[in-house]
C-alpha cells in the first residue's frame, strides 16, 4: 500500500494507493503525496523559524574583466563560489571573502572554445560546461585551465548538467524527440561517453516549461522534475532512480484543449496549476513553487516531523517581510541568495526599520555605502536548522 500524506494546516495524514504519474513509464513505489487545496493555503511562512542567526553576506569583488550580468547558477565548492553566467558567457570563481579566485573564459570554434555556454556542473575537483551549438563537453581545474574535452555522443544530450556522488548526470527536458524519450543520463566519463539512461516517458505531456532549477543534490539527496509531471524523482546512493513524491492537484491541472500552450492564460480559469516550477531539498526539507495561471504558491515539507503545507509567501521576519526570501538555491543545508547592487540600494531602505537579525542591516548598509550600482551581485548564505 502506498502511503498518501495530506498536508494541510492541522497536518492530518491518509493512506490510499496512487500512481506515480500519467505520463512516466516508472514502476510503483512508496510515495509520499502532497494535497494541494487552495482553500487550505497559508498566507506566509517565516524562515527565521529554520534558520539560525549565522548567515555569511559577501561582496564580490569587480573589475572591468570580472564583471558578472546574470546569475544562472551558483555553486558553493571547493571552498569557491562559483558563478555560470550565459550572457557573458562566463564561469567566474570567487573566494569565500568574496575576492576574484578565476574564471573560465575562452570563446570561439576551435580547440579549448565554446560557442556558448549552455550548462555547467561543479564536483569538488573539477568544472565541466556543455556547449549546446557546438555539441562538446569540457572539462577545467579550478584554476580555470582546460583539462580536456570531446564532443557530445549523438545519442544523447543535456539541458542542464550536475554532479552527484562525484558521477556525472546530463538532465533533459521535455520535446527533445529525436534522442528518445529518456530524461536523465549517468556518463561515466566525458570522453568514453559510456552511459546508463533513465526515466523514459511515455509520451511529452503539453505543458509550459518551469523555471528550475528541476533538480537539486544535497549530500546523500538528489531530486529532479519534469515539466508537465506532478512527480518528484530521487537519485538512491545505489544509481537507481524512484519517485519520492507526487502532488496531487485534485485535477485542477490547466488543460490545453487547442493544443496552443500560447492559450493557457485564456483557456484556463485563473486557480488551474500550470506547473511545479523549482524545486529544492536538503538533508531535513522539502521547497517548492507552484505556477498557477494567475498565483504563485509555495510549498515546505519538514522531513523530521513529517508535516508541510502550502504558503502564498516566503520571508524572513529576523530581516524584514520585504526581504525577498526564497529558497530555491542551495548548497547542502544552506540557502543561498544573490541580490544586484541595484536591488541592494532598495533593500538597505526598506529593512532599515524591521531587521531584528543582529548585524545584518549595518553589514548591508556597509556594502552599499561603499559600492557602485554596476558592482558585482552580493551573496548571502543562511544555515537551516538541523
Amino acid at each position: 500500500m502506498k502511503i498518501y500524506l495530506v498536508f494541510l494546516p492541522f497536518y492530518c495524514l491518509m493512506l490510499t494507493v496512487l500512481s506515480a504519474c500519467n505520463n512516466c513509464n516508472i514502476n510503483n513505489e512508496s510515495i509520499q503525496t502532497f494535497v494541494f487545496d487552495a482553500s487550505h493555503v497559508g498566507k506566509s511562512f517565516d524562515f527565521s523559524e529554520i534558520t539560525d542567526t549565522n548567515y555569511l553576506i559577501i561582496a564580490l569583488e569587480t573589475s572591468e574583466d570580472f564583471l558578472i550580468g546574470e546569475v544562472d547558477k551558483i555553486e558553493l565548492k571547493n571552498n569557491k563560489i562559483i558563478i555560470f553566467d550565459s550572457m557573458s558567457r562566463a564561469v567566474y570563481l570567487f573566494n569565500m571573502d568574496g575576492t576574484r579566485h578565476n574564471r573560465i573564459f575562452n570563446p570561439g570554434r576551435g580547440p579549448g572554445e565554446y560557442m556558448e555556454i549552455s550548462s555547467m556542473g561543479a564536483s569538488d575537483s573539477v568544472i565541466i560546461i556543455f556547449d549546446n551549438m557546438l555539441r562538446k563537453l569540457m572539462e577545467f581545474d579550478y584554476n580555470g585551465i582546460l583539462i580536456r574535452e570531446a564532443a557530445l555522443s549523438s545519442d544523447i544530450w543535456a539541458n542542464d548538467i550536475f554532479f552527484f556522488n562525484d558521477n556525472l548526470y546530463l538532465h533533459v527536458h521535455w520535446g527533445e524527440e529525436e534522442w528518445g524519450n529518456s530524461r536523465l543520463y549517468l556518463l561515466d566519463d566525458i570522453v568514453n561517453q559510456n552511459y546508463r539512461y533513465y526515466l523514459p516517458f511515455d509520451k511529452i505531456p503539453l505543458a509550459i516549461g518551469n523555471k528550475g532549477p528541476s533538480y537539486s543534490v544535497c549530500n546523500e539527496n538528489s531530486s529532479l522534475i519534469y515539466s508537465g509531471c506532478d512527480t518528484v524523482f530521487s537519485i538512491l546512493s545505489d544509481g537507481n532512480v524512484i519517485p519520492r513524491y507526487v502532488f496531487d492537484f485534485k485535477g485542477r491541472r490547466a488543460m490545453y484543449p487547442s493544443g496552443r500552450i500560447e492559450l493557457i492564460f485564456e483557456e484556463n480559469e485563473d486557480d488551474r496549476i500550470t506547473n511545479i516550477e523549482w524545486i529544492s531539498e536538503t538533508d531535513r526539507f522539502l521547497f517548492a513553487e507552484i505556477g498557477a495561471v494567475r498565483d504563485v504558491y509555495f510549498f515546505i515539507y519538514d522531513k523530521n516531523r513529517k508535516r508541510g503545507n502550502f504558503y502564498e509567501l516566503f520571508n524572513n521576519l529576523n530581516i524584514s517581510r520585504y526581504f525577498p526570501f526564497h529558497p530555491r538555491r542551495l548548497s547542502g543545508n544552506q540557502v543561498v541568495l544573490t541580490e544586484s547592487m541595484f536591488n541592494m540600494q532598495h533593500l538597505v531602505t526598506v529593512i532599515k526599520d524591521d531587521c531584528k537579525l543582529e548585524g545584518f542591516y549595518d553589514k548591508t548598509k556597509s556594502i552599499v555605502d561603499n559600492g557602485k550600482l554596476e558592482d558585482n551581485p552580493v551573496v548571502f548564505i543562511f544555515n537551516l536548522k538541523n
